[in-house]
């Protein structure tokens, strides 16, 4: 099994776009963890940038207030090319299938 798949293979897969993939964990913690490759964004301010949208959209929206565990998000390149409506739009869908899937367990 290669790197990453190793990497990945504790993690469920909820979402794949060609924007971002969507990860989950089973845990006890909370968390929201961003994976931003240098190889897609050579410049920190780029990736840094990316992660903030990111998280002010989950801050703002309340996404997943109530549920355990801990949700990766893999960025691709094209996300940063998103208007932050866009990339709203796209999370919601995401979390919506998220919730859809482990709401009811």
């Amino acid at each position: 099994m290669s790197q990453a798949n190793q990497k990945y293979s504790s993690l469920d897969l909820v979402y794949s776009s060609k924007n971002f993939r969507l990860f989950y964990k089973p845990s006890d913690k909370k968390g929201l963890e961003i994976s931003i490759s240098k190889k897609n964004f050579k410049g920190a301010v780029q990736r840094n940038k990316i992660k903030r949208k990111i998280k002010e959209i989950f801050r703002t929206n309340l996404f997943l207030k109530n549920f355990n565990g801990v949700v990766v998000f893999s960025v691709f390149r094209p996300f940063g090319g998103l208007l932050y409506s866009e990339a709203l739009k796209e999370i919601g869908l995401a979390v919506d299938r998220f919730v859809a899937f482990y709401g009811n367990k």
